[in-house]
């Protein structure tokens, strides 16, 4: 292995969702990926692949993702490109217990087998018979930000109801908040649901049946957040999964697709960003960021974007939500 006094966690936003795509806030609704947005996902693949093989740089060797849709169909996408398969566990606290899946044994994490993988989606003729596993964790930790009353609603019209330097501050703003939401109207009923009738066209699915083992398990589910309560639900996952499970398994990197805000929360707690300059961080749809850390500490070493052109362009256009549309 390349540098292996390093940790890398390769780590994106989803490919571009349903709702991305018409500049609507989307939070914990579950939109599912358009097809750029599934493209995306096969790009960061090969990205993520491509930068393995030039470093001799195994394979992530495990994978952690929401428990929204759109992270998981990404997850999804890239396993397929690497020829791999998942085998998904859903963790309902920070002391995940994990003895149902077996992360040791492997053989992804070979870097010959990454030059294998082309070959072996081309000599597969069916399904999963060639595919080898890679755990996937999925989290509610790692969910959006909830984006409370603004969920379901176009970009361009809160921007117009609020105010331009209100609209910066509760979007951007370490400490804003948006509204609550009235979960009675904002999120799908199990009975007599009223659907758009009552003014949300789109909403979040009901907590009861997606987030049952959640519920069983005690975790209190927002209703409306900001960054900062998002970074106090992101940090001890961190520390009691992820960089728990690297050191027990001797792990060189892991991969993570989450959403805007949780990516966001996860640089500023591994960068230590100041509250104040986390606004001016904006994440990219789909284009993969490795951040290397000291594998014995889990410190911040260095960061950056395997495609950084289109980084830089992308991060522009999710700033300009709510003021300009979305291609």
């Amino acid at each position: 292995m390349s540098d292996s006094n390093t940790f890398k966690v390769f780590i994106l936003r989803h490919g571009q969702s349903e709702l991305n795509h018409e500049n609507i806030f989307c939070g914990w609704i579950d939109a599912k990926l358009t097809e750029k947005g599934k493209l995306q996902a096969d790009n960061s693949a090969s990205l993520i692949q491509q930068y393995c093989n030039d470093n001799n740089q195994s394979l992530p060797q495990i994978g952690y993702c929401s428990r929204l849709i759109r992270t998981q169909q990404t997850i999804q996408e890239i396993l397929n490109q690497w020829n791999l398969t998942e085998a998904v566990q859903v963790v309902t606290g920070i002391e995940c217990q994990y003895n149902d899946l077996n992360i040791t044994n492997n053989d992804n994490n070979d870097k010959d087998n990454n030059d294998d993988i082309n070959n072996n989606k081309k000599n597969s003729s069916n399904g999963n018979d060639d595919k080898k596993i890679m755990p996937i964790l999925q989290t509610w930790r790692l969910n959006e930000r909830h984006y409370g009353s603004w969920q379901g609603q176009r970009k361009p019209q809160v921007l117009e109801e609020y105010g331009e330097k209100q609209y910066m501050y509760i979007r951007r703003g370490y400490n804003g908040k948006p509204p609550m939401a009235d979960l009675d109207r904002e999120m799908v009923q199990e009975i007599n649901d009223k659907g758009s009738s009552t003014g949300y066209d789109f909403k979040e699915p009901n907590r009861h049946l997606k987030y049952g083992l959640e519920e069983k398990s005690g975790e209190i589910l927002p209703n409306s957040e900001s960054l900062a309560d998002v970074v106090k639900r992101v940090e001890p996952f961190l520390e009691n999964v992820v960089f728990r499970i690297a050191n027990e398994n001797n792990q060189d990197s892991c991969l993570i697709v989450a959403h805007g805000s949780s990516v966001r929360s996860i640089l500023k707690l591994l960068q230590g960003i100041p509250d104040d300059e986390i606004k001016d961080v904006d994440i990219p749809n789909g284009i993969p960021l490795v951040i290397e850390l000291e594998k014995k500490t889990f410190k911040f070493v260095n960061k950056f974007y395997l495609d950084p052109e289109n980084a830089k362009i992308n991060a522009q256009k999710v700033r300009d939500e709510g003021f300009a549309s979305n291609p």
